[in-house]
């Protein structure tokens, strides 16, 4: 529905908790020129949101600004309360948030077991490093099966579950994922999703993702957000904007009665 309106918002947190993510106003660009025009969004503590739009309608533009890859010229974006607009991208894995890129980054010479490991990289502790590798391989028991494989070596589902699981090494509170279905076959992006879930329920996490796949994501989603030429257009819960005739025609590709 279009932003005008009143926004429909299906939260897991408790009723009046602030929300983790509160993005306010954000103004930001390349080169002196604005991509994002005052955009607005929340997170609350164990959702999945979703940001879906059109091709160059500014959606990695927020995943930049907010993870500070990009300078903000106004707006500001708070976790939990805390201003963290103007954090680069070091400082914030010390406030709690994860990215997951979309560009494959594992290192497919290493071992599972390694690559998981790389989430520490900094730590010296061992021992931290040991549990926290368990409590990943505990959410992800096909990985802990393949500890031992060649990264290179396991199928793309599980090469992306491998991204999300290192991601987790620093017990984050919030993971922006960056296009969680690219390169993936409509299999394989039905399990990672059904896996986004999972982490979700079981461990009470919380995702913020850009998708251009907008039909899987808003189907993973309690909200979503479309974004066009740099503003949100229309917010809700996913299931609404799936049910949306006019999102649908736009940017689902299908009519009101398919």
């Amino acid at each position: 529905m279009p932003i005008s309106e009143p926004e429909a918002e299906v939260r897991r947190d408790e009723p009046g908790q602030r929300p983790l993510l509160e993005v306010r106003g954000l103004r930001a660009g390349y080169r002196g020129v604005d991509i994002l025009h005052g955009v607005d969004l929340t997170v609350g503590q164990g959702e999945i949101v979703c940001v879906v739009g059109p091709n160059g309608s500014g959606k990695s533009t927020v995943f930049k600004a907010l993870y500070g890859l990009i300078d903000v010229r106004e707006g500001s974006v708070l976790l939990d309360g805390e201003d963290i607009t103007d954090y680069g991208p070091q400082r914030l894995l010390t406030t709690g948030i994860a990215l997951v890129p979309q560009q494959p980054a594992i290192f497919p010479s290493m071992t599972v077991h390694e690559n998981i490991e790389l989430g520490m990289y900094l730590e010296r502790d061992r021992g931290k490093i040991r549990g926290r590798v368990a409590e990943v391989f505990d959410l992800f028991p096909k990985l802990a099966a393949r500890r031992s494989q060649q990264a290179g070596t396991l199928s793309g589902g599980e090469r992306r579950a491998l991204e999300i699981g290192r991601s987790l090494m620093l017990r984050p509170r919030l993971v922006l994922m960056d296009e969680p279905s690219v390169g993936l076959s409509p299999v394989l992006v039905r399990e990672v999703f059904e896996q986004l879930r999972e982490l979700r329920d079981a461990a009470g996490l919380t995702f913020l993702m850009i998708e251009q796949n907008a039909k899987s994501g808003l189907e993973l989603s309690d909200r979503g957000y479309v974004i066009e030429r740099g503003r949100v257009t229309y917010s809700g819960a996913g299931s609404e904007l799936l049910g949306d005739d006019e999102v649908r025609r736009t940017f689902l590709g299908v009519g009101k009665d398919d």
